[in-house]
């Protein structure tokens, strides 16, 4: 079957793209100037407040997940209490065009993970 390095490496990868991805949301959020007001409901700052997760399914990394507080996902889509259609806020959107700037490294670096996978399994021992 796989081999168990052949795994760990590609979930290593799959990890390093998360956090650098995460490192790049938040410069965005930087770049747009978010910040963080003493009368907010989240003691902590959105920059330090986001979090990814890789989830496993048998060993291989099979999902990456943002969190962030709710009031996060709020500013990016541009809703808020007080805004409604007829005076709508602005939406600062910080994750979205991160993600897609990023997603066709994440593409070839599962690519080539599965690819090894594959390969190294099928060798006549």
């Amino acid at each position: 079957m796989f081999e168990q390095k052949d795994i760990e490496a590609l979930n290593t990868d799959v990890e390093i793209w998360a956090d650098n991805t995460q490192q790049k949301v938040v410069d965005q959020i930087n770049a747009l100037y978010i910040k963080h007001y003493p009368y907010s409901t989240n003691p902590v700052p959105l920059s330090k407040a986001i979090r990814n997760t890789v989830s496993k399914k048998n060993g291989l990394a099979s999902r990456i997940g943002y969190k962030m507080p709710k009031s996060g996902v709020f500013l990016h889509k541009g809703v808020s209490r007080g805004h409604g259609i007829n005076n709508p806020r602005t939406a600062k959107e910080f994750i979205d065009p991160v993600i897609d700037a990023n997603i066709d490294e994440l593409r070839d670096i599962v690519a080539d993970g599965q690819g090894t996978l594959i390969i190294n399994a099928l060798k006549i021992k």
